[in-house]
This record gives structure tokens, C-alpha cells and sequence, in this order.
């Protein structure tokens, strides 16, 4: 039986362009889950900047490797509150690219090393009828490596938000590498978000009996870009156990790896499961 127990608080913020105003409020926020007793603090996608173009990002790149403010930041919020933080997407520059930075989500962990990071494989290039065209390529280029760490005796796989219409790699995440926590960090935009966010999050929970914790963007950003918000946790039966619809706030929650055994022994489609070549 897996006993491992991980207080889990979910960062939901409304990030612009202005990188020490963004940073500021994950310092408020994250002192505010540590306070309730996170020992994981979730910050979502695009927490230290957001801006009218997809160009803009590429003046506060940084090396994930190195001592910008951003991953100063996040080194310092992980070891003043004695917690692990995952930068849930920030751009990070890619050497001999001036045009482009991955999207990438960092593991800090309290004693405040980089333990881990994944670069965003699914990007986000659409039109949404009604809504907004984005064209996330046009300055990222796509990770190619899945990404499970453990923190706290449980095993945790990171993705970042348009990750999640695509279960075939929650399903490695999960049947191969033995993840038991799914990161779902996101900037979700209204439109898809209002018909799509929940749906997604909770099949993901549901297929993989699995924990998913989505730490998500809220409200106007500027005239070009709206997010949906409502930062959530689910268990491994899909039932929500903590949301919060707008606002920025924690959303809080402790995880089990005895709920997640549970289920998978109720129910065992995992091991049903066949992996299609």
C-alpha cells in the first residue's frame, strides 16, 4: 500500500507583461500556500509573463540553468518556505535561437535546486471560432521528453495546459513511468475553457486514476488574451475536491497514494489497458 501523503496548493493569478509585478504575486500567493500547508506549490503557465504577442516573452527569457530573476525567484520562494515549487511554464531561452524559448515548466525543490523541467511538447497553433487566433510556434519550440519526478514519496508527471487534449501522454506518463499525480499548469483561454476545462481535467483523472492538479491563469490580461481560471484539483474518481472559479487565491488540497491505490484496485482498466503500437 502506498502511504505517501503531499499537501498540494495551486496558484491561480491573472499574469501581464510586467515581469516584477507577476513575480510579486507569486510571492504573495506561494507564502499564502505555504502557510496552509503546502509542501508543493503549483504556480501556472505563463506565471511570469503574458503579453499581447507571442514575441513579447522573448525580452525575459532566461536560462533555466541560471540566476535571471525569474529562477531566482522561484529558488527563493522554494527555500525560504521549505517547500518544492513547480514554475508551471515560463520561457527559457534556447542557446542559438534568438527567436524562439521553450515553454517550460521548472521543479524547484526546498533546498533550492533545479530537480527537473519539462518543455511544453503540445503547442498551441489554432483558431477558435469565435475567439482568439494564437500561434504559439511562432516563438516556441516544442519539448520532446516526458518528465515524472518524485516529490514526497510521490511519483508526479508534469505537462502544461494544451497538453491535456492529448491522453495518450497522460497514459505514458502513467503506465510507463508510474505517475501517480498529474500537473495540468495552465493559461486556458475563456472560450475553450468554458466548454472544454472541466471535461478534459477530470477524463484525465478518470482514464489514469490519477490525481490531477491544475493550476490555472483568470481574467483579462489585456484587449487581445482572456482566461477561463477555475483552478481545480481532482481525485483519481474524478470529483473535484478543491476549485476556484476566478480571483487570485490557492486552492489547496492533500493528496494520497492510498486513494490512488484504492481505485486502481476497485477499477482496473489500467491493467486492462492495451498500449496500440
Amino acid at each position: 500500500m502506498s502511504t505517501w501523503e503531499l499537501r498540494v496548493g495551486a496558484v491561480q493569478m491573472r499574469s501581464t507583461d510586467d515581469l516584477g509585478a507577476n513575480l510579486a504575486t507569486c510571492r504573495t500567493l506561494t507564502a499564502r500556500a505555504a502557510a496552509e500547508g503546502a509542501r508543493l506549490v503549483v504556480l501556472p503557465e505563463c506565471f511570469s509573463f503574458l503579453g499581447r504577442g507571442e514575441g513579447d516573452k522573448l525580452a525575459i527569457a532566461e536560462s533555466t540553468d541560471g540566476d535571471g530573476p525569474i529562477m531566482t525567484t522561484l529558488r527563493e520562494l522554494a527555500t525560504t518556505h521549505g517547500v518544492w515549487i513547480v514554475g508551471g511554464g515560463t520561457p527559457e531561452r534556447i542557446p542559438g535561437d534568438p527567436k524562439r524559448t521553450y515553454n517550460t515548466a521548472v521543479v524547484v525543490d526546498p533546498a533550492g535546486a533545479l530537480a527537473a523541467r519539462y518543455r511544453k511538447i503540445h503547442l498551441f497553433d489554432v483558431d477558435i471560432p469565435g475567439g482568439a487566433t494564437l500561434r504559439e510556434s511562432d516563438a516556441t519550440a516544442a519539448g520532446n521528453e516526458l518528465v515524472v519526478i518524485p516529490i514526497e514519496g510521490a511519483n508526479v508527471g508534469l505537462s502544461i495546459c494544451y497538453d491535456v487534449r492529448f491522453p495518450e501522454l497522460y497514459r505514458c506518463l502513467v503506465k510507463d513511468r508510474g505517475a501517480e499525480v498529474l500537473l495540468v499548469p495552465a493559461a486556458f483561454t475563456a472560450h475553450t475553457g468554458a466548454a472544454h476545462w472541466h471535461l478534459l481535467l477530470r477524463a484525465r483523472a478518470v482514464e489514469d486514476q490519477a490525481w490531477v492538479v491544475a493550476a490555472a491563469q483568470w481574467g483579462k490580461h489585456n484587449e487581445k488574451r482572456e482566461s477561463y481560471g477555475h483552478s481545480l484539483i481532482s481525485d483519481p474518481w474524478g470529483t473535484l475536491v478543491a476549485e476556484q472559479a476566478e480571483g487570485d487565491g490557492v486552492v489547496m488540497a492533500t493528496l494520497d497514494g492510498a486513494t490512488v491505490q484504492k481505485r486502481r484496485a476497485q477499477l482496473p482498466s489500467l491493467r486492462h489497458a492495451v498500449l496500440w503500437k
